[in-house]
């Protein structure tokens, strides 16, 4: 039996990864987090276990992924604060992660980051660049597999979700970034990929780009949505000049929607010059099944 060791396993992909790993016999899993209470539900699958994680360092981390064969990092966050700050979570820790898997020789490190990381347009994509760039140094060490996908969507996502139960709520609807091009994924495919990399011996170290079937405005997302579930908001696609004014309004919002970095995010088409989801699955997901299905 192969033990998987999950960084942010309590997460919205996590949590949908532990799910499909339980399900074969071969996989021993352990969910290493701060919040057991994120991942309680999972206590009842016989092959999940949990590990609390007190301190971020060296040390600690190869106490935790003792005796794994995989090693994968979900850790992230799309807004920062004094406790979680972008570099911290994107950059410092998954260079920690992988050099405490080669000194423990785990066979693979899967890393996950975001497609278009090396535009570096906000500080997002920034720091998800410096840490693939730190990966990167020592891939010849051990096998290291950078995943950048496009926006994830599935049951939990914190994207299309929230953008449906938005659209539900209010009558009108101002888009930002209306043109912003994305190439939706759903986390059935990037888990199943993830899955693949684990016991598929085929791939060297390197980094894969992620997208779906097909790509779609930020705008024709809430249409689709509007449409296929019939809601009434009327959707004003905003200048750019009311873009900044309104995102900066919304900071102050005790529910961060998005923030200044975010919108520097989306000036960036996140989408696949050349789609790698490609090499692993015939047939990809689309959007528009997943939303008629909402």
């Amino acid at each position: 039996m192969k033990l998987v060791t999950i960084f942010g396993g309590s997460g919205f992909i996590g949590k949908e990864l532990v799910i499909e790993l339980s399900k074969n016999p071969n996989f021993q899993i352990k969910i290493v987090s701060r919040n057991e209470n994120k991942i309680k539900d999972f206590k009842v699958l016989p092959n999940v276990k949990f590990s609390k994680i007190n301190q971020f360092n060296q040390k600690e981390i190869i106490h935790l992924i003792k005796g794994s064969y995989a090693v994968i990092n979900l850790i992230g966050i799309l807004h920062e604060n004094k406790s979680n700050t972008f570099k911290q979570i994107h950059t410092d820790y998954p260079k920690i992660i992988q050099e405490a898997c080669i000194k423990s020789k785990v066979a693979r490190f899967i890393h996950m980051s975001s497609l278009k990381s090396e535009t570096q347009q906000s500080y997002y994509l920034e720091s998800k660049f410096n840490g693939e760039h730190e990966l990167l140094k020592f891939k010849n060490n051990m096998k290291t597999f950078i995943l950048k996908p496009s926006i994830v969507f599935g049951k939990n996502d914190n994207f299309i979700n929230l953008f449906y139960k938005l659209i539900k709520l209010v009558p009108m609807l101002g888009v930002i970034s209306h043109q912003s091009l994305f190439q939706p994924i759903s986390v059935k495919d990037l888990n199943a990929i993830i899955i693949q990399l684990i016991g598929n011996n085929k791939f060297e170290s390197r980094v894969f780009n992620l997208g779906g079937h097909e790509k779609y405005s930020f705008y024709e997302i809430l249409k689709l949505l509007k449409q296929s579930k019939k809601i009434k908001c009327f959707l004003i696609k905003l200048p750019k000049c009311l873009e900044l004014p309104l995102v900066c309004l919304l900071e102050y919002s005790p529910y961060k929607i998005i923030t200044r970095d975010n919108l520097k995010s989306l000036k960036v088409d996140n989408i696949c010059d050349v789609n790698h989801a490609y090499e692993f699955l015939t047939d990809l997901e689309d959007l528009k099944t997943y939303i008629r299905e909402l």
